[in-house]
This record gives C-alpha cells, sequence and structure tokens, in this order.
C-alpha cells in the first residue's frame, strides 16, 4: 500500500498537470465542447473544470469522514475563463492541504461508511481524477 505522502504526491501531481491544462486551455477554445462523445465526455473544458476543482473538496472531506474528522466546504463555481479556473484550483488545493497533511498510515485503513472505500482507496482515485479531467480539457479546448 502506498504511504499517505505517496498519495499525497500523486495527487499534487495530478493537481499540476490539472493546472498545466488549464494553463493551456487559456490559449484554447474554453467553451467548444469535443465533436462526439456522451456524458463527461461531451463536456467543455470550463465543464470539465467546473466539475473537477471542487470535486477536490468533496474527495478531501470523503477522506475525513473515514477518519472521523470534520471535512471542507467549498461552492460549486463557475469559471467564464481558464484563469478563474487556476485560481479555483488554487483556492481548493490552500483549503484541501490543510486536511490533508494530517492523514497518516493508520488513517488510509479507514473506511468511508457509504463509499465502501478506504482512505488510501479515496486519496488513489482523486489522483487518477485529476490526470483524467486534465487530458480532458486539453481535447476540449484543442490544446
Amino acid at each position: 500500500m502506498a504511504t499517505p505522502d505517496e498519495l499525497r504526491s500523486a495527487i499534487a501531481d495530478g493537481r499540476a498537470a490539472l493546472r498545466s491544462a488549464l494553463e493551456a486551455a487559456a490559449s484554447g477554445a474554453w467553451e467548444r465542447k469535443p465533436a462526439g462523445g456522451e456524458g463527461e465526455a461531451a463536456w467543455s473544458a470550463r465543464e470539465a473544470a467546473e466539475h473537477v476543482v471542487p470535486v477536490e473538496a468533496m474527495f478531501t472531506t470523503a477522506v475525513c469522514t473515514a477518519c472521523g474528522y470534520p471535512g471542507v466546504e467549498f461552492a460549486q463555481p463557475s469559471y467564464a475563463t481558464a484563469a478563474e479556473a487556476i485560481a479555483g484550483l488554487e483556492a481548493v488545493t490552500e483549503l484541501t492541504n490543510k486536511r490533508l497533511k494530517y492523514v497518516s498510515d493508520t488513517d488510509l485503513e479507514k473506511v468511508h461508511a457509504e463509499w465502501k472505500r478506504s482512505a488510501a482507496d479515496i486519496l488513489a482515485v482523486d489522483a487518477h481524477h485529476l490526470h483524467e479531467h486534465a487530458a480532458q480539457i486539453r481535447l476540449a479546448a484543442g490544446v
């Protein structure tokens, strides 16, 4: 099993990939929807950003809930530009890192009652989710 530091590092890597995609999308088509696709695959870069950024708070809150301490709150955003999405990513990163830094080896085994996943699993899914949507944003914006 990965350590808390390894999982935090994986999330940081995912956030860096997302930031890079958002920076690239600033010169692309922020509102353009990709040709074809259904559901999330049909989202514009803007729609993907408006999903992935607040979900960071959701994943952190799920880890906190599994571990028995309070989560975080982050309002559903609306990002008219990629720059606004980058600012939102910075804000949610600062907010969530204040909680995630306390996740210990013992915490990783704790299971979220509703999600039926361990804190370690939730953190790993978070990292994957970031990379997945970073790629989607690049594709949708054509960058």
